[in-house]
């Protein structure tokens, strides 16, 4: 079996390589993260073993990388540590993808045997293991600064505990110096009471910027952006806090971070430990999935005005008719207070497509002067139908097409295409029936002329109850009588 090893320790890798070795696998061996991911895209093993507190890049990270790399994430992740051990560190370690999690020290017998049996169970005809959604890596960010936060603490307090024990106060603050400034996070403690920062680690100067000596004593606030520094005091003084803030570099860039802090207890007082996490690329991800949507947005608006644009030259007696309905089914809405950015959007987009159907019944079918025939009829009635199938292929946001098929069911059944009846139909379908049946009396038509409003809210009134919705009419009446709506054009 071709074996990577992850392991920052010089003894515990070589004795880990030995061990494996005697069991007859080929074992390359790498001193922490960034050293296995590339090692393994220029030759990918069977298996990686990989321990969780590294420099460079730590375990977790390793992990996370390896799953959303293509090539390597069907290849097994097996952690074996000796820090990262309780329950919690397990069940965070396992949602990354990872295969298995052994504690160390493990028998070197057991050990073979739970590489085996992952490789096996692997190497079978499982399926492989699903892409990871960018939204995980979100996920991923949060979980890791709490586990690192959970153990730093931890850590801190079995440090301080043994330290005490032993009267040891030049070794407390050399352990504590070299697990901080293992972590690739920015790790810093100041006081309770003014912000001064005691201690920064070595990841902490790197990232801002700074030397050590020009950040210790300083106030942490003058570091980050004015306008941030107010808002972290507020949110820390409950004692724990996640919030986003921005660091001021010394080269005057902005970090914007991700700050996770706690108060905990340092050498027998209250401090508060702050890990900071530079959010740059995920800023940046957020503001191209902001561009995408405006893009897409732009898109979906170019096609409706292309799909009304269609049918009104399709029908030219229909001309304006499809921006009415959707004028009218708006003010319906907001009268209603449906919310803007679902309801009363998904309204405007059916309403200036809704009759796209249209365009495949006759013109001078559409356009004839006098009643339609049985079968001219049932032909026009079929332009539900084929607007919805239109739109469905167009990939239009969901629920557009069904509102545009539905926009001539009617409350108590009558209407088609399907027959539908009281709540089966949507409440955005039963806003623009109404808006439908309104404006087709409002304006002029071949086979007669326009009716006037008064004559179209005679007709709501009448079918209140039956064929249209109450809530739906009253709003419609309230839009006209009370608020004096009138068509834009």
């Amino acid at each position: 079996m071709r074996v990577l090893v992850a392991e920052d320790n010089d003894d515990s890798r070589k004795l880990l390589t030995k061990q494996l070795h005697a069991y007859g696998h080929d074992v390359r061996s790498t001193a922490n993260g960034e050293e296995a991911l590339a090692e393994a895209l220029k030759d990918p093993p069977e298996i990686l073993v990989t321990d969780i507190l590294m420099p460079e890049m730590d375990g977790f990270q390793l992990c996370m990388e390896w799953k959303l790399n293509k090539q390597l994430r069907g290849i097994p992740v097996v952690f074996y540590t000796a820090t990262y051990t309780s329950d919690e560190d397990e069940k965070f370690a396992l949602s990354l993808g990872a295969d298995a999690f052994v504690r160390k020290p493990a028998e070197a017998e057991e050990f073979a045997r739970v590489l085996a049996n992952v490789v096996e169970k692997t190497g079978s005809n499982l399926p492989p293991p699903p892409e990871v959604a960018p939204v995980a890596y979100s996920g991923f960010l949060m979980g890791y600064s709490k586990r690192l936060l959970t153990k730093l603490v931890t850590k801190v307090a079995e440090l301080e505990k043994d330290i005490a024990e032993r009267n040891r106060i030049q070794d407390e603050s050399n352990l504590k110096a070299q697990l901080l400034d293992a972590a690739t996070d920015i790790i810093i403690v100041t006081e309770l009471d003014d912000w001064t920062i005691r201690y920064v680690n070595e990841a902490g100067c790197l990232n801002l910027g700074y030397r050590r000596d020009e950040l210790l004593g300083h106030d942490l606030r003058d570091f980050m952006a004015p306008e941030y520094g107010k808002r972290l005091h507020e949110a820390v003084s409950d004692g724990t806090s996640i919030l986003e803030t921005a660091h001021v570099r010394k080269d005057g860039t902005v970090m914007p971070a991700e700050v996770h802090a706690r108060v905990t207890d340092w050498g027998g007082r209250d401090v508060r430990l702050a890990v900071v996490r530079d959010i740059t690329e995920r800023k940046k991800a957020e503001e191209r999935l902001r561009d995408s949507n405006v893009k897409l947005e732009q898109v979906v608006q170019g096609t409706l005005d292309v799909i009304e644009q269609i049918v009104e030259a399709s029908d030219p007696y229909t001309s304006g008719h499809q921006r009415r309905v959707a004028q009218l089914a708006v003010a319906i809405g907001r009268e209603m207070g449906l919310p803007e950015e679902s309801c009363i959007s998904l309204v405007r987009t059916a309403a200036v497509i809704h009759d796209i159907g249209k365009t495949t019944v006759p013109s001078e079918i559409l356009s004839k002067p006098g009643r339609l025939t049985p079968e001219e009829f049932g032909l026009v009635k079929t332009h539900s139908q084929v607007g919805y199938e239109i739109i469905k292929r167009a990939r239009l946001p969901d629920p557009v097409a069904e509102v545009v098929l539905q926009h001539h069911e009617r409350l108590d059944g009558s209407g088609y295409p399907q027959g539908l009846s009281g709540d089966d139909i949507l409440p955005e379908a039963q806003i623009l029936a109404v808006a439908d049946v309104v404006e087709a009396m409002f304006s002029h038509r071949p086979y007669r002329p326009a009716l006037g409003i008064d004559a179209a809210l005679n007709e709501l009134s009448a079918g209140r109850g039956t064929r249209y919705y109450p809530d739906v009419v009253a709003a419609c009446t309230a839009v006209f009588r009370e608020k004096g709506f009138t068509f834009a054009d």
